[in-house]
């Protein structure tokens, strides 16, 4: 197979990948569709192997520092005699995902506009269906998240949300990043182009395209409002930098109001106004706080070196009091989950999450990569590619969301986009196209 060939075919595996990744049917267990890429990605991988070496050296070391910090941390953990690889593992498949989609062009923008289009048009059609047809007990219902805990408080609007194909509707929020990326680089020139109807009528149109990412009433949403303004910001060059100052305090004022979720008691646990009591902790305070106690009374070899699953479930339950959790719990109706809460969970919060298990080493060199990547978009004025690590810096507070497929999907579009501009060596990776 010619060059030419190998990269046509390349590149529309590519685009497959993130149609399979907004599309996950389980293969069975926690393997999706998109698993079935892997061997492709490899290919790529080998394909390019005489400058892959360089590129980790020279274009993200910090990456590089945190995969290898990773692998001695679970080495370490072996040598401790309770490690497990599958953590190892979860990271390094996010590393092959990143990677290849930073070798990887897409085809054409307008191309990729067409498909994120399409993704997005059946996002709207599966959620227009659940407000117009009776699901109740049809194939439909599983497009909806029905939440049994807040539906034993008084009438709120977070008892049924909107999940497609997800099984959780957060995963749906975060996941509307990938046909938005896809969306953006055709987009973009041709709305700075447009008559005034003409982009009224986009704006509106978008406006209908996203009432599915509302109906999913996540925070994770963070990330696909920075992307947004970032892009709107950047297709109008008359007011470019007041509309980014715009764009920055609105990512800033909603990430905000989303960490203020997390770390104090809200609706619908307070169903009134101001709907929010800063004197009360939150429900995700319950396990972020349990996990901060595990690190500070953990030994500098720990710290450094982070904890195997095994040992953190040994641990955890040693710092979980039963009666205060309860306390927190009920008020969001999860009392029920006392138990659970007080015997084990993730930490929904990804700075624990690396610290907890890789040690802080390796949560300084993501974090660092985040904020060079983030750096960099702002000195090109890439405005809606650094708005998007905002977003990401921001869920990191209330999601594991660096094992997430979707992200390292983002990631390796955007970096790979902003490398294309010609920008000095750094924490991204080359591509091509725009955002």
């Amino acid at each position: 197979m010619n060059d030419t060939r190998r990269q046509t075919l390349l590149s529309w595996g590519a685009l497959a990948f993130l149609v399979s990744l907004f599309l996950p049917f389980p293969q069975g267990g926690k393997l999706l569709l998109s698993e079935c890429f892997v061997p492709l990605m490899l290919w790529q991988l080998w394909n390019q192997r005489k400058t892959l070496g360089t590129l980790c050296l020279r274009e993200f070391p910090c990456l590089a520092f945190a995969a290898l910090w990773m692998l001695l941390a679970t080495a370490d953990h072996f040598l401790r005699g309770c490690g497990s690889l599958y953590d190892l593992g979860v990271f390094a498949y996010m590393g092959l995902i990143f990677l290849f989609l930073r070798l990887t062009p897409l085809p054409s923008p307008q191309v990729s506009f067409r498909w994120g289009a399409a993704l997005l048009s059946i996002l709207w059609i599966g959620w227009a269906c659940t407000k117009l047809l009776p699901v109740q007990g049809t194939c439909w219902e599983g497009l909806l998240y029905f939440d049994r805990h807040f539906a034993t408080l008084d009438p709120n609007a977070l008892v049924t949300r909107y999940q497609f194909l997800f099984s959780n509707p957060n995963l749906l929020g975060g996941a509307y990043i990938l046909p938005v990326l896809l969306c953006l680089p055709w987009l973009r020139p041709w709305f700075a182009a447009a008559s005034p109807g003409k982009r009224t009528a986009c704006l509106l149109l978008g406006a209908l395209a996203f009432l599915p990412l509302l109906a999913t009433a996540s925070k994770m949403s963070v990330m696909t409002l920075g992307l947004l303004t970032g892009g709107l910001a950047m297709c109008l060059p008359a007011h470019r930098r007041l509309a980014a100052a715009l764009a920055l305090a609105a990512t800033l004022a909603f990430g905000t109001l989303c960490l203020t979720t997390v770390f104090f008691r809200t609706y619908p646990a307070i169903p009134h106004r101001p709907w929010v009591d800063f004197h009360q902790r939150g429900n995700y305070s319950v396990h972020q706080e349990i996990y901060d106690k595990i690190f500070r009374e953990s030994t500098w070899r720990e710290k450094l070196l982070g904890h195997d699953a095994a040992r953190l479930r040994q641990l955890y339950p040693r710092h979980a009091q039963e009666d205060p959790i309860r306390e927190i719990l009920t008020p969001y109706g999860f009392q029920g989950e006392t138990q659970l809460y007080a015997t084990f969970m993730d930490p929904h919060c990804e700075y624990l999450n690396l610290l907890s298990f890789f040690g802080l080493p390796a949560l300084l060199a993501v974090i660092t990569f985040l904020l060079r990547l983030a750096a960099r978009s702002a000195k090109a004025k890439e405005y809606s590619l650094a708005l998007l690590v905002l977003g990401i810096l921001f869920a990191f507070f209330w999601e594991d969301v660096a094992s997430k497929r979707f992200l390292w999907a983002a990631l390796g579009i955007a970096a790979a986009r902003l490398s294309r501009q010609g920008d000095p060596p750094g924490d991204g990776a080359p591509g091509h196209g725009y955002i």
